[in-house]
């Protein structure tokens, strides 16, 4: 009998026998979703959705990727896809972008694409649909995605720089390790040989027909899904649709989409790959497993295969969270996880970092977890957990089903289409999770997880650093290890007790003061007897959310002692890491089973603050943390040196890095070789005192009555009920009347032109450039927009120059920003990777752009685009929690209103004002150079 039907008759024997041959039918599709296939085989998926309005997705899903390539095609794929933004028949050259971006649709945030090994997806995201025009346009982009795909001779020519730019910037250890593991992974499989980015040799040197031919073969209607969720009208879109897509015929001569098998094997097949950059080891076992027939992963038997696999991810994450967090673990983190491994197979995947100089010692670790999974299976209180978790998150989906966002709706239909992911809408999966979870006890679970470890169509794969102190085991060790695991003596984990209380007596409450309406943010304002500020901003956006941080001036800045500075910089990592009250980490992770609620503190450079979020029902619980986190921070030795080895783990090897040694020395430089920047590296960890960060960290959380509390959301400050919780855990607590603020201690950013230009080895030559031009300027809500417009405008300007008439980099991060921490001024900064052959002149590209539009001013076409996205954004921001947070902690900090003033002010921008503001950051000659080159 074969595992799959094990695991069948395992899953229908947990419902009635009558409803047995109802489990094997497909699950019914979204009744919201208006699904269809055209003769020519397009299949369509259409929503009508209004997260956010006026506003929807255009996605076209292709069948196809990097894996349908032959030898002469390698990365042709991948460059494909790229070729689909440079003209079409119904947009010549840059006609989709430009189009686009004048109605507010930005290119690389909302017109984007992505090619993998078996699929290719495109998609115009938060496109305006208040005009019929603008949805014709987005529909027949799709149309020439499909079909039209210009591919004109100059505009390949042009793009092949661009493509080996991709190449140089993502061709790290991780990205070379990964393509020679394949190899040996999945040997004679065509998965051996692709690895989408493909090979330079043939980027620089295919004929034009070898794109083309791809194109012709792969790009087909029956291999291709047109996706539009948004606020549309369902019946006009599938209209036109139908109407649009009929001049494409069915290819019928090019057969079956061929899906490659990767081959069984009854041995382990054993991949040990390391490269000098690497900059940590990874072991990994993998169980490969026959994928369920397409029919029964659509069915009810699919979809509680995927509960099953959830639970059992779960359980086992949270053995290797557990042990994790003991000093003397044999590895600083680990985790399973059952997925598709390629298209033709699962697999069941359990990878561990483990400790430098130990790494036999985390593998055979791993073995053994996986050894007494097989034995033993999980207990009930751990798949209890699982299952309370499942439903809580399924139940806050279920709240938040009238406000599902339409990227998201659309990615899942996607899935549908490409993974044959059930997809019935949240109102069915929340019904069958509560139907199924009550009858999928530890024994089932168990019969399922056990069956996962088996001796054949194993895989064993060792990833790691060239590093003297780095022990790689051989073939024979890591195969000896898991034989020593089959034949230890092991014990089952025993049953937990129950958790106990977040807090066991609460805190004497204080008193809710006078509630004040700020009518212009439209806020409620109150003081508690104990001098806590509160702000409360109600929103319906999510119904099941309430957001809430507190923020308070003071930060780094107010530790005096230079020495003390690494313990203060790592004191909230501790603090959490240790847990808080009477709890470990572990512990209260336990205590939080069901509950689906945060809170995290932070302690910045001139700030200090906890953000936390969380349901309705468990706002209470979120308000205990808040409480715990002020009042009870905790020492705990095993878990600050669990703590400790992760770290040491994670950066044993980090020097290796070429992008770690370009990052430290941006910050060195930008800071001015200030005396209390904190790099985080081995040497740092050796200054950390657990005493002193916990001593930090108090300080700094001393006095609540200094902070500010935000909250957002589904809140209702004249709740009776509401009121009685704050007043328990926010008015309870102990507080003063002393106020701070931050102290100016750092290093102003350096003046005049500064240059850091270095170099090092690295096996992927490569130039990378940071560029800084700073300038005094007042802090307001115009300079604000001026310098975020700016940093667009810029964008555009070096994707045009350096990335596309160049082909000099993949392309260039740009940041511009107004500040008033410590001192008010402007910023703008560059980053970007290239040819060191071509440094010297993209860098002057640079300068020039910034040059011309100080000189000229910007482009008028490039000044509306970047206005109608702003305009675009802030609608939509409007109608977010996270927005509102941010905004209104702005409002009460630094009296600027972005709600009444942000729209006047993009509003206001011309040609005249982007063009004077710039040049008065110019002007005061602010600029820093830092540029990596390699050594030879």
């Amino acid at each position: 009998m074969t595992k799959i039907r094990i695991f069948v008759i395992s899953l229908l024997a947990v419902f009635a026998a009558s409803l047995a041959a109802q489990q094997m039918q497909p699950l019914p599709l979204d009744p919201k979703v208006r699904y269809g296939v055209l003769e020519n085989g397009l299949t369509y998926y259409i929503r009508h959705n209004q997260e956010p309005k006026e506003r929807a997705e255009f996605h076209i899903a292709q069948n196809v990727g990097a894996i349908l390539e032959e030898d002469h095609q390698d990365g042709l794929a991948h460059f494909l896809e790229h070729m689909a933004f440079n003209g079409t028949k119904n947009f010549p050259d840059k006609g989709i972008i430009n189009y686009f971006e004048q109605q507010g649709v930005k290119f690389g945030y909302d017109i984007n694409a992505y090619t993998s090994l078996d699929e290719t997806v495109y998609r115009l995201s938060n496109v305006p649909t208040t005009r019929a025009g603008i949805i014709d346009s987005a529909l027949l982009v799709m149309h020439d995605w499909s079909s039209f795909i210009a591919l004109q001779e100059e505009e390949i020519d042009n793009e092949r720089g661009v493509i080996r730019e991709e190449w140089r910037t993502g061709n790290n250890a991780q990205r070379r390790m990964w393509r020679k593991s394949n190899e040996l992974r999945y040997p004679g499989s065509q998965y051996a040989k692709r690895d989408v980015i493909g090979d330079t040799a043939v980027i620089n040197n295919f004929t034009y027909d070898a794109l083309r031919d791809y194109y012709k073969k792969w790009y087909r209607p029956d291999q291709q899904a047109i996706v539009v969720v948004g606020d549309i009208d369902v019946d006009e879109i599938e209209n036109k649709i139908k109407t649009l897509f009929a001049d494409i015929p069915r290819k019928e001569n090019f057969g079956e989409r061929p899906i490659y098998e990767i081959e069984n094997n009854a041995e382990p097949i054993v991949a040990i790959v390391t490269d000098p950059e690497a900059s940590q080891t990874q072991l990994r076992i993998d169980f490969k497993k026959d994928k369920l027939p397409k029919e029964l992963q659509l069915s009810m038997v699919g979809y509680s295969m995927g509960v099953v696999n959830n639970l059992i991810n779960s359980v086992m994450n949270e053995r290797f969270e557990e042990i994790s967090l003991q000093a003397d673990a044999p590895f600083v983190g680990a985790y399973s996880v059952y997925t598709e491994l390629v298209k033709s197979k699962d697999a069941f995947i359990n990878i561990v970092v483990p400790k430098e100089g130990g790494e036999l010692e985390g593998f055979k670790a791993l073995a053994i977890e996986l050894e007494k999974l097989k034995r033993f299976g999980f207990t009930n209180a751990e798949v209890e957990r699982a299952k309370t978790n499942m439903l809580s998150s399924y139940e806050k989906a279920y709240n938040e089903r009238n406000n599902q966002k339409s990227q998201q709706l659309a990615r899942e239909y996607i899935r549908h289409y490409l993974s044959n992911e059930p997809a019935p809408g949240i109102e069915t999966e929340f019904e069958m999770v509560k139907m199924m979870l009550p009858q999928i006890t530890a024994e089932v679970v168990n019969q399922v997880a056990k069956a996962y470890i088996t001796d054949e169509n194993v895989i064993i794969d060792v990833t790691a650093p060239e590093k003297e102190t780095v022990k790689v085991p051989t073939k024979e060790q890591l195969l000896g290890a898991i034989a020593e695991a089959k034949n230890a003596e092991l014990t089952a984990k025993a049953e937990e007790e129950a958790s106990r209380p977040l807090i066991a007596e609460k805190p004497k409450a204080g008193k809710f003061g006078k509630i004040k309406e700020n009518k212009e943010m439209g806020t409620s304002e109150v003081t508690l007897k104990n001098g806590i500020k509160l702000i409360f901003k109600p929103t319906t956006f999510k119904k099941d959310e309430i957001r809430l941080r507190a923020f308070s001036e003071g930060g780094l800045s107010k530790v005096k002692n230079i020495a003390d500075l690494p313990s203060a910089t790592m004191a909230t990592d501790i603090v959490t890491s240790n847990g808080i009250g009477d709890f470990t980490a572990t512990e209260l992770t336990r205590a939080l089973t069901g509950k689906i609620a945060s809170a995290s503190p932070r302690i910045g450079k001139y700030e200090e603050d906890i953000a936390g979020n969380s349901s309705v029902k468990d706002f209470e619980t979120m308000l205990q943390l808040f409480y715990l986190y002020f009042t009870a921070p905790r020492k705990d030795d095993n878990s600050f040196g669990a703590l400790m080895n992760m770290y040491k783990t994670v950066l044993a090897n980090a020097e290796k890095n070429p992008n770690k040694t370009f990052s430290d020395s941006v910050q060195v430089t930008m800071s001015g070789n200030d005396p209390r920047l904190v790099l985080v590296n081995l040497e740092m960890l050796d200054k950390i005192d657990q005493d002193k960060a916990i001593e930090i960290y108090k300080e700094r959380y001393a006095n609540p009555a200094d902070f500010t509390f935000i909250f957002v959301g589904n809140i209702d400050p004249n709740d009776k009920a509401t009121q009685d919780l704050i007043e328990t855990y926010l008015g309870g607590l102990k507080t003063t009347k002393e106020k701070e603020s931050f102290d100016k201690v750092y290093n102003e950013t350096p003046k005049g032109f500064v240059k850091n230009y270095f170099k090092r080895e690295m096996q992927t030559k490569k130039a990378s450039n940071r560029i800084l031009y700073t300038g005094a300027m007042p802090y307001n809500i115009n300079s604000m927009v001026h310098m975020n417009a700016i940093g667009s405008i810029l964008n555009i300007r070096y994707l045009e120059s350096i990335r596309e008439k160049e082909g000099g980099s993949y392309g260039v991060g740009v940041g511009a920003y107004a500040v008033n921490e410590p001192v008010e001024e402007a910023a703008i900064v560059m980053q970007f990777d290239t040819d060191p052959e071509k440094q010297e002149r993209l860098m002057s590209i640079i300068h020039q752009e910034i040059d011309e539009i100080v000189k000229n001013g910007p482009k008028p076409e490039d000044l509306q685009k970047v206005k109608e996205n702003m305009l675009k954004q802030y609608a939509q921001d409007l109608e977010q929690n996270t927005w509102w947070s941010g905004a209104l902690e702005i409002y009460y900090k630094d009296g600027i209103n972005r709600l009444k003033d942000y729209k006047a002010a993009v509003e206001a921008l011309t040609a005249e004002s982007i063009q004077k503001t710039l040049k008065q950051v110019v002007d005061q000659k602010n600029v820093i150079e830092v540029v990596m080159l390699p050594e030879n």
